[in-house]
């Protein structure tokens, strides 16, 4: 969809607005958990946890500095919900989005190699 129409349909852009909002927080959920459960680790700054992914080899390193900028995109969409800038939100849509399946991807393997691991100790 072009940014023209999605802005001239207020309830699909601000729809949009909310599905990415949650893209970003499942992201730095997940992160967050495996961090925490996984490798007891905290972290102060929701950008922090996704780089420890990348420190742990989760992630990789140069992929988790590329998506950690998803926590600041986060609390753009929630923060500064009346001036946020359309194009940035489009700019996010048209390349961003492959960077969500690819988290998806190596978390996936992750848990498939820890489950993989898990089953050998039995």
């Amino acid at each position: 969809m072009p940014l023209v129409a999605l802005l001239a349909d207020i309830s699909e852009y601000h729809a949009t607005l909310y599905e990415l909002q949650m893209a970003c927080q499942i992201v730095i959920d997940i992160s967050s958990h495996i961090l925490a459960a996984d490798f007891a680790r905290r972290a102060d700054r929701y950008r922090d946890v996704i780089l420890g992914l990348g420190t742990e080899g989760v992630l990789p390193v140069d992929f988790a500095r590329r998506i950690s900028g998803i926590a600041g995109f986060r609390n753009v969409l929630i923060h500064e919900y009346l001036t946020i800038d359309p194009q940035r939100v489009y700019t996010m849509l048209q390349s961003g989005l492959d960077d969500l399946v690819k988290f998806s991807a190596y978390v996936a393997t992750y848990l498939r190699q820890m489950a993989s691991t898990e089953d050998s100790h039995d």
